[in-house]
């Protein structure tokens, strides 16, 4: 998605730009951008010319809908997510600790935007982007 939106505005980024740039197959990239796509975050054009593109402006796109989109919920152990799991749920109090720390996690990253990402990025230099998001 850093990829991505460093070349927003600029057209198509082919996939095997950001697989050379990430150091990643481009097996691993097609199962992110599947899910990525299926969340509405990224548009894929095929053809020349073709590639993959943002639905939005990066100051719109959020790291916490990236990662919710890859990974599914944002928590640290999953009867946070899905309290059926555990029976003891409800009267669990490491749960409930567990909860707000994933809430805590989920904030920060729901007020971090891709924009920043690429401030923060230009701010670094050139170096490859490898990174997680």
């Amino acid at each position: 998605m850093l990829e991505l939106a460093l070349h927003y505005g600029q057209g198509p980024v082919m996939m095997q730009s950001i697989a050379d740039n990430q150091g990643v197959s481009r097996k691993y990239l097609d199962t992110i951008f599947t899910s990525l796509k299926n969340a509405g975050l990224v548009h894929s054009r095929r053809g020349i010319g073709g590639g993959h593109v943002l639905t939005r402006d990066p100051e719109k796109v959020q790291v916490g809908e990236i990662l919710r989109a890859i990974e599914g919920p944002i928590s640290l152990v999953d009867c946070v997510s899905d309290p059926k799991l555990c029976d003891r749920s409800h009267r669990c109090v490491t749960r409930d600790v567990w909860s707000e720390v994933s809430d805590a996690i989920e904030k920060v990253l729901d007020n971090i935007t891709l924009a920043e990402l690429v401030r923060k990025h230009a701010g670094k230099g050139s170096e490859p982007h490898r990174c997680a998001v």
